[in-house]
Formats: C-alpha cells, structure tokens, sequence
C-alpha cells in the first residue's frame, strides 16, 4: 500500500503540469481579449504593448509588394518587366503609406470590423450597426496564433498574433485578402 502523502504529491504535481499547460494553450486567447479590451477602451498605450509594430508593417509591406509582383506573369511564369517596375515604384510610395497607416487606432479599428482608413475620431469608434462580424481564431502552429475577421460575405483579414516568450504573444503580422 502506498503511503497517502505521496499519493496526494503526485496529484498535486500532476495538477500543477495540468494548470501550466492550459496557462500555455489559453495565453493568447487572454492577448486577443486584452486587444480587444484596449480598442473598445480607446486606450492606445494598452494596446500598443500588443503589437510589434516594426515587424507587422515590414511584414505588411512586402507581403503587398509580392502580391503586386505576381499579379502579371509572362510566358515563363515570371513576373514581367512591367509588373516588377510596377512593383518597385509601389513599393517605394507603399512604405511611407504603411508606417502612416499602422498605428494603435487604425489596428484597433481593424479589429472592431472597421475600415482602418477612417478618419474619424480617436481610437475604437463607433462600430457599424448594420453588418454582423464574422470571427475565427486558432493555432496555426505552436508560435502562431490567428485571428480573422470580416464581414459576412466579405473575405476575412488575418491578424497573427506570434508568441514572443512561453506565455507572451504580440499581433506581428497581418494577411489583406
């Protein structure tokens, strides 16, 4: 018979493993909420310790450059002259374009189904009434969590949230439609 002391250390032990791996599974689900909590606060300081801003607008620009770039193809399957100037000279106006339009205000409003581009107001806004939010969220892989969003019938945008420490995430990326 085993003694009961070492019977109760192994369930608290198996309890603890228990509590720490559902801390690593649900940590960025509580990053989304705290995203969420700032935008409908307006509170843009809360939100910007969310967001790795260097890395989702170099990530932004180039995913769009490389949209651009093989939008036309030639009979060799490579991008063709034009189009690669083309992409070049967008790229040289997209990145101001970007650093101005990535900010805590246009992201949060991002997330509230909202056009990034409105002028109005300070951040979170009034969302629109008229149109039901679609939202999925879930693991890609272990240090990738995403978040889409759209409106019905609309093609979703993807905020991927990339896990910086065990149980820390920052939105790094963002995938247009």
């Amino acid at each position: 018979m085993k003694h009961p002391s070492s019977r109760l250390l192994r369930l608290a032990l198996t309890l603890i493993l228990l509590l720490a791996l559902a801390a690593v599974f649900l940590s960025p689900y509580l990053t989304l909420q705290q995203l969420r909590a700032a935008a409908e606060a307006r509170d843009a300081q809360a939100f910007s310790r969310h967001v790795d801003f260097d890395a989702l607008r170099g990530q932004l620009k180039q995913g769009v450059q490389r949209k651009l770039a093989g939008q036309e193809r030639g009979t060799d399957g490579q991008p063709t002259p034009a189009s690669a100037f083309g992409a070049a000279l967008a790229g040289a106006l997209l990145g101001p374009m970007v650093d101005a339009l990535i900010t805590p205000e246009s992201l949060a409003r991002l997330m509230q189904g909202q056009s990034p581009l409105r002028a109005a107001g300070p951040l979170g806004g009034e969302a629109p009434g008229s149109s039901v939010l679609q939202t999925q969220m879930g693991y890609e892989s272990p240090n990738r969590f995403v978040f889409a969003i759209a409106r019905h019938g609309e093609l979703p945008v993807e905020l991927v949230l990339h896990r910086e420490q065990l149980l820390f995430w920052k939105l790094a990326e963002l995938r247009l439609p």
